[in-house]
């Protein structure tokens, strides 16, 4: 694995292991309040024009900000395939005790399921396996 990408998926689980209940409490929301069955985050250093940002990562001295959204928007932006998506579901579980990240690095981004209470990333795949 590239040493940068290693670095900054270091970088977003110890900011994970920080927000684990806040997270789980947006998700909790999300999902309880009818908007998705699957919470989706995008993590990036730049301004992404996904989602909802709910962690300025300049406001918090976090290496990125996170933005919430679903993963309807991400079926309707094309960023996961609908042929893809019972693998997809498979990968990331139960809503409840884990969320999936899209972390936006060079050279490709990536997804991440993060086992909430835990604080590590359970696993990873690129944005092109999704596609």
């Amino acid at each position: 694995m590239d040493p940068i990408v290693e670095s900054q998926l270091k970088a977003l689980e110890a900011q994970l292991g920080e927000l684990n209940d806040f997270l789980l409490e947006v998700s909790t929301d999300m999902v309880d309040g009818g908007f998705t069955e699957h919470p989706l985050y995008v993590a990036h250093q730049e301004q992404a024009k996904i989602g909802e940002m709910i962690v300025d990562r300049d406001e918090f001295g976090f290496p990125f900000s996170i933005n919430a959204t679903t993963i309807e928007r991400f079926l309707e932006l094309g960023i996961l395939q609908k042929e893809r998506l019972g693998a997809f579901l498979k990968a990331y579980g139960n809503p409840k005790s884990k969320c999936c990240v899209f972390l936006m690095i060079q050279p490709e981004p990536q997804f991440v399921f993060h086992s909430f209470k835990g604080g590590a990333a359970v696993g990873t795949s690129s944005a092109a396996a999704a596609q």
